[in-house]
C-alpha cells in the first residue's frame, strides 16, 4: 500500500472511457488518493491541467480528437516538469516507447493492478519529491516568483515561466552544461544571462552565435589560436574561452554547428581541455556552457548527418524549454507596456499609451516571431505616433490586416447573444474557432491547428467533414 502521509498529489486522469476512469479512481481512492481529477474529453486535458499547481497525469493512449500522444506533446510543450504515465494496451507499445522520448515518465499496460498504479504513482512522487527538496533547500516555495534580481530583466507572470525561474535557482550550482530550447525571438539569450547571473560565477558571461561559422572560424573564434597557426597568425591570439574563464559561455543556434565542430566541442566538454589552433600543449577551462537552439535537436540526432545524439546528451544535462508567446497571451499587455516605454526612452519621448483596439489586435495575433516580433510592430508604432495614444491602424497595418469595422470607441467584451445574434451551439462556436484560426494565420493548417491546440490531421478531419456533400 502506498503511504501517502507526507504527500497528497493532485493526480489527474485522462481517459475517454468513463468505466475506465472510475476503475483508475477506485484504485487511487483505495490507496487514499484524496485529490483525483477525471477528464474524458482529451480536448479539454490542457486548459484543467493549468489550473493544477504539481499534478501528475495518468493518460490514455487511444482517445478520439487528440490522441494521448499528442496531448503529451502538448502538456511537455507547456509543463515539461509535470509526470505524465501512459496508460496502453498490448499492441501500442510501440507507440509507448515513442511516448517515453517524448518525454513521458512511464508507461502501464492494461489491465491494470492497485500493485502496478501503486508503484507507478510512487516513483512519480518520489522524483516529484526529490525536485521540491531542492526547492525547498534554496529556499523557494514552489508556484511562487523566485526573488533573485537576474529575473526582474525578464517580463513575465506565466506559470510556465515561473516554473523555469524555479528550475534555474535549483541547478544554478551544478555546473553543469544546460541546453536553452525555444522559438526564434522567445529570449534564449535571456535565460542563459539569468542562469549565470543567478549561479554567481566570478568569471563574464560571453555569448557567440555559432550558425554560419565553418570549422575552422569556429575553433579559432572559441579556442583562439598560436602564432603562425596560418597565414597572417602573427601574433597569438585567446579565443572565447579562455575570455569566459570562470564565467558562461554561451553558444547560441548550436542546431546549426558542423559535425566537425561538434566533434571537438563534444571533446571539450567531455574533458574538460581544448587545443588552440596551431598548439600542440591543451589549455584547461573552467566556463560553464550553456547552448541555445530554435530547432528539436532530439530530432536532428535521429537523422543522417544531423546533430550528434552524445552531444545532445551532454548539452541538456539540465534542459530548458521556453514556452512560445502565443501559449503566454497573459504576458502580453505586460510586455506592451515594457517595450513601449523602453522605445520612447530610447528615443527620447513621451512614453504613449496604447489604445484599448491596439492591445485586442495584438492579444490575437499569434507572434510566430514571438518578443522579438512584438518588439519591432511597438517600437516602428512608437517612432509613427503622432500623439500620445497608439492607434490600432499603426499596429493593424504591421499585422498585414486591415482596421477592423468595430466602434472606435472603448473596447468591449461582447456576449455570445451579441457576438451570433442567438446563443450559439457547440458547433457554431466550434466552428468560429476554426475560422479564426485559420484568418490569423493566413490558412496555414498547421499554424492553425496550434493555435486550436489539435493535431493538424485532427484539425484537417474536421475541415473535410465541414465540406458539404
Amino acid at each position: 500500500m502506498l503511504d501517502l502521509s507526507r504527500h497528497n498529489p493532485h493526480i489527474v486522469l485522462v481517459d475517454d472511457e468513463q468505466s475506465e476512469l472510475d476503475a483508475y479512481s477506485f484504485l487511487l481512492e483505495s490507496m487514499g488518493v484524496q485529490k483525483i481529477k477525471t477528464i474524458p474529453d482529451s480536448r479539454q486535458a490542457l486548459e484543467e491541467l493549468r489550473q493544477i499547481p504539481a499534478p501528475i497525469v495518468f493518460l490514455d493512449l487511444n482517445m478520439p480528437y487528440l490522441s494521448g500522444q499528442d496531448v503529451l506533446r502538448l502538456i511537455k510543450k507547456e509543463r515539461p516538469q509535470v509526470p505524465v504515465i501512459i496508460l496502453t494496451a498490448n499492441s501500442e507499445i510501440e507507440t509507448a516507447v515513442e511516448c517515453l522520448k517524448l518525454g513521458a515518465h512511464d508507461y502501464l499496460i492494461k489491465p491494470i493492478s492497485m500493485s502496478t498504479f501503486g508503484s507507478a504513482l510512487r516513483n512519480a512522487l518520489e522524483i516529484g519529491s526529490l525536485r521540491n527538496e531542492v526547492m525547498s533547500l534554496k529556499g523557494i516555495p514552489f508556484g511562487s516568483r523566485p526573488s533573485h534580481a537576474a529575473f526582474a530583466k525578464i517580463v513575465t507572470q506565466n506559470s510556465a515561466m515561473m516554473e523555469i525561474f524555479q528550475y534555474i535557482e535549483a541547478i544554478a550550482e551544478s555546473g553543469q552544461p544546460t541546453l536553452v530550447l525555444g522559438e526564434t525571438g522567445s529570449g534564449k539569450e535571456l535565460i542563459a544571462k539569468a542562469i549565470h547571473d543567478v549561479s554567481g560565477l566570478p568569471g563574464e558571461f560571453v555569448a557567440v552565435d555559432v550558425s554560419g561559422l565553418d570549422d575552422t572560424l569556429f575553433s579559432d573564434t572559441l579556442f583562439g589560436h598560436a602564432r603562425g597557426a596560418y597565414t597572417g597568425a602573427d601574433k597569438a591570439r585567446p579565443g572565447l574561452l579562455e575570455k569566459a574563464q570562470d564565467g558562461t559561455i554561451f553558444l547560441d543556434e548550436i542546431g546549426d554547428l558542423s559535425e566537425v565542430s561538434q566533434v571537438k566541442l563534444l571533446r571539450f566538454l567531455q574533458e574538460g581541455v581544448y587545443y588552440p589552433l596551431g598548439a600542440d600543449q591543451p589549455r584547461k577551462c573552467r566556463a560553464r556552457v550553456v547552448a541555445a537552439a530554435n530547432k528539436d535537436l532530439q530530432k536532428l540526432a535521429g537523422q543522417s548527418g544531423g546533430f550528434r545524439m552524445d552531444l545532445y546528451y551532454r548539452l541538456s544535462t539540465h534542459l530548458i524549454k521556453i514556452p512560445h508567446l502565443r501559449n503566454r497571451r497573459e504576458d502580453i499587455p505586460l510586455l506592451v507596456k515594457h517595450l513601449v516605454a523602453d522605445a520612447a526612452r530610447s528615443m527620447n519621448r513621451a512614453t504613449p499609451s496604447v489604445s484599448a483596439e491596439a492591445m485586442h489586435l495584438l492579444l490575437r495575433h499569434p507572434f510566430y516571431g514571438n518578443i522579438r516580433e512584438l518588439k519591432t510592430y511597438l517600437f516602428d508604432a512608437v517612432a509613427r505616433c503622432g500623439g500620445s495614444e497608439i492607434p490600432q491602424e499603426l499596429i493593424a497595418e504591421r499585422l498585414g490586416g486591415n482596421v477592423p469595422s468595430a466602434p472606435t470607441g472603448p473596447l468591449e467584451v461582447n456576449s455570445l447573444e451579441k457576438l451570433f445574434g442567438q446563443f450559439p451551439t457547440l458547433e457554431t462556436l466550434t466552428n468560429y474557432a476554426i475560422e479564426e484560426a485559420l484568418e490569423i494565420t493566413s490558412r496555414n493548417q498547421s499554424q492553425a491547428a496550434r493555435l486550436l491546440g489539435l493535431s493538424k490531421q485532427a484539425l484537417h478531419k474536421r475541415l473535410k467533414n465541414a465540406i458539404p456533400k
